[in-house]
């Protein structure tokens, strides 16, 4: 019997522009990194997702390492022998996003950790991010009035609609005619042929593919309760033309672009503080229960709530501006690895208790 060989295409992205850069601790910082359709190998320290090719259509399932003693990353593009030119710098573009290495990323980076020495000696100062804005976004939203464990479920949902929406959306609807009868049900045809040639290939959908569908299907598939709308409606906005990236960079600060962001629908201050975090602006520190958790427990400011969360974080966090968002995410992943051990180590089993709640929940049954 033969062995079944699989294609596979390898890619590099030299290192030389970002001596410091440590492939495990530029995705093991943010719970990003825990939601589908990521998936971190703790054995091999290998990152492995779908991206987008440069038609923005079709996806390839892609796996980063970064070889010992070696300074450049490897990109395994899986299921293809031949690349074009225009999808190799697709898919180079959306790695280095994700982890950070750009100019600008590299000077904040030295800047952080020439200002405070102890996250230079940890390596800490890439937040890792979704390989684009959209993903980045609608993630942001996920985050909001749930638990962790349900948000990671929800981005699990959404990239398996992504996947049936390749082959023509089937909803079992007990509703219809209460029979519980399977029907097609609002699949643009405006799909091209060639997502059924990957379906495999599961990733996150794109806003031409939500903004494609009924939003019932959107709610009732992937449990997103009353977010089902704002993601709908950013999706139909986002490709329509109306949100694009490049408008944003073009904001002279972070408040001028904060404000754009709360004009998205959906986009409240948690999930504009935590989007701008992601494009790489640091001075605002997204503030959430977990948020108020924290000065509580690490800081022992017992007083702390919603409402003055934002005044003591900028006591607490002030001195290290602009990068307050940094300093204050490092406290929170140190924090987290002190109860849980290093994220990077953990299966994936596991990633729902990586919450305060859960630390309480611990110590409580520690103590019994």
């Amino acid at each position: 019997m033969t062995k079944k060989t699989t294609l596979c295409s390898k890619l590099y992205m030299p290192l030389k522009d970002y001596p410091t850069f440590n492939l495990e601790k530029a995705v093991c910082n943010h719970g990003f990194f825990m939601m589908a359709p990521n998936v971190w190998d703790p054995s091999t320290k290998q990152f492995t997702r779908p991206l987008r090719l440069a038609d923005s259509v079709n996806s390839v399932k892609v796996t980063i390492s970064q070889p010992h003693d070696c300074s450049l990353l490897l990109i395994e593009v899986h299921g293809m022998e031949c690349i074009s030119d225009l999808d190799k710098e697709a898919i180079r573009a959306q790695v280095a996003r994700m982890m950070r290495l750009s100019p600008k990323d590299e000077k904040d980076l030295q800047e952080f950790q020439n200002i405070h020495p102890k996250f230079k000696n940890m390596g800490f100062g890439r937040i890792f991010c979704a390989p684009s804005f959209f993903e980045d976004v609608v993630k942001s939203m996920l985050l909001c009035f749930c638990s962790w464990q349900n948000s990671l479920t929800m981005a699990k949902m959404l990239c398996d609609l992504q996947s049936e929406l390749s082959n023509g959306l089937e909803d079992n609807n007990s509703c219809t005619q209460g029979k519980g009868l399977k029907r097609k049900r609002n699949v643009p045809e405006y799909f091209p042929e060639s997502t059924a040639k990957i379906q495999s290939v599961r990733n996150f959908p794109s806003a031409k593919e939500l903004a494609g569908i009924d939003v019932e299907i959107l709610k009732d598939h992937c449990k997103l309760g009353l977010r089902a709308k704002h993601i709908h409606e950013f999706a139909k906005d986002y490709h329509r033309g109306r949100y694009r990236l490049r408008n944003f960079e073009k904001c002279a600060s972070h408040e001028e672009l904060y404000q754009k962001l709360m004009k998205i629908k959906g986009c409240g201050a948690y999930v504009s503080n935590n989007v701008l975090m992601c494009l790489g602006f640091y001075e605002n520190v997204p503030i959430d229960t977990e948020t108020v958790r924290h000065l509580q427990e690490v800081h022992g400011r017992k007083e702390c709530t919603l409402r003055n969360a934002k005044a003591i974080t900028k006591q607490i966090y002030g001195s290290f501006a602009p990068f307050q968002c940094l300093a204050f995410w490092f406290e929170l992943t140190r924090f987290y690895e002190t109860k849980f051990g290093r994220l990077s180590l953990l299966p994936s089993s596991r990633y729902g208790i990586v919450t305060g709640s859960q630390c309480g929940r611990k110590n409580s049954e520690e103590n019994e």
